[in-house]
């Protein structure tokens, strides 16, 4: 296990070399120069993002805590750094997970967006394939602006990872201003996040102002979203639904708000998944039904699905990825206990995560060729302590 040094500065090297291997020696010049020639290294057109690291993992983690200036290595969350529980809405945690244009991105709630790419694509041709192991880590942040605001809804909108800031006021009131525009998007030509409007948020009920605060897709399709009146003694709260979200929205009750967090059926998953879930409940010996908040680069947004429809007191919840392309899918418990299943001939396989102290849990995994991604958070009740990511080699695929 190491983490190669690797700032900006790194990350310039690697692309300065490119050039030079391309361009040769100065002074020498080849008489081919204006012939295409597929075999020469094309340099990596990265995207404007900070570098922060360099990863190559191993057998053992790399761990890391989300601080206040982004991820930090520490040896384990036994030594992550002894803060306060914090009400989840303005705790710093990962809030959600996308696999994205062969990216996995975090999104940070309070923090920006976190984003791991393959190193395969940094200097093309010159990439081991027995080198699957390694990623690089970029981050983007807004200078404090996401500081004051809840992440709470993680999804897609016009083909890049995009988040909901809203002002959660159940724990605390809040003086911060209205997050205009609410809805920010990551942009590789940008370094930092950029804000853009959602046209079915502007179907607003009349009176004072109003704020959306979630938005999710339900099983059957269709967009759901909360919008909340601010600024009364006695908030009102209205629910819509949209087929689309760059067009208009119709009104709904409360009872289809609820509905539309309820799973899917199982038609709409992988057969690598579906193999893990209905294998989850004996091998993992799971006491009740187990479903399964899912993410692909296959779809737009995270699903929630089941093997068998179930009262939502007998729902055993899991963490997922799959990917028909590369047709794999794992799920994990809090716990770190998983299934996966992979190959032309799948076969389900248990695994596990590294154990985490006594009150930590695991709210997200990913996969990045071979390189495991999961979020991890200490938590007692509706507060969240510290919270970060690992990063390791998935050894058990091999």
């Amino acid at each position: 296990m190491k983490t190669r040094w690797s700032s900006s500065l790194f990350f310039m090297f690697l692309l300065f070399a490119a050039f030079f291997l391309i361009t040769g020696c100065p002074g020498e010049k080849s008489g081919q120069a204006d012939e295409a020639d597929e075999g020469l290294i094309q340099p990596y057109i990265g995207p404007s993002w900070s570098t922060v690291a360099m990863l190559e993992t191993g057998d053992h983690p790399l761990w890391f805590e989300l601080g206040p200036d982004g991820p930090a290595l520490i040896a384990s969350p036994d030594a992550s750094t002894l803060i306060p529980y914090v009400p989840w809405p303005h705790a710093r945690y990962a809030a959600g997970i996308q696999a994205w244009n062969g990216y996995i991105v975090m999104a940070i709630n309070r923090n920006g967006f976190i984003i791991l790419g393959s190193t395969k694509d940094i200097l093309k041709g010159m990439h081991d394939p027995e080198r699957d192991t390694e990623a690089i880590m970029y981050r983007v942040t807004d200078n404090g602006f996401w500081d004051s605001y809840t992440v709470e809804s993680f999804f897609i909108w016009d083909d890049m990872p995009a988040v909901l800031l809203y002002r959660n006021d159940f724990f605390a009131e809040s003086s911060a201003p209205p997050p205009l525009p609410q809805v920010h998007v990551l942009d590789r030509a940008s370094p930092f996040p950029l804000g853009v409007n959602i046209p079915a948020f502007e179907n607003v009920p009349p009176g004072d102002f109003w704020e959306t605060e979630v938005v999710r897709q339900g099983p059957d399709g269709f967009w759901y979203y909360r919008m909340r009146e601010k600024g009364k003694a006695q908030n009102s709260t209205a629910y819509f639904r949209a087929q689309d979200l760059s067009g208009d929205a119709e009104r709904v009750g409360v009872g289809e708000w609820r509905n539309s967090d309820s799973p899917g059926e199982p038609e709409l998953i992988s057969p690598h998944l579906a193999d893990v879930l209905f294998m989850a409940a004996s091998i993992l010996d799971i006491e009740g039904n187990p479903a399964v908040r899912i993410i692909s680069p296959n779809f737009d947004i995270q699903r929630f699905v089941w093997t068998v429809p179930a009262s939502p007191e007998n729902i055993v919840q899991l963490y997922g990825f799959c990917s028909e392309t590369d047709q794999i899918a794992l799920a994990i418990l809090g716990d770190g206990r998983g299934l996966c299943s992979y190959g032309e001939e799948p076969r389900v396989r248990p695994f596990s995560l590294p154990a985490l102290p006594e009150g930590f849990v695991y709210t997200g995994i990913a996969l990045l060729n071979d390189v495991v991604l999961a979020t991890w958070e200490e938590q007692e009740e509706a507060g969240i302590g510290a919270a970060g990511f690992l990063t390791m080699a998935a050894e058990w695929r091999h």
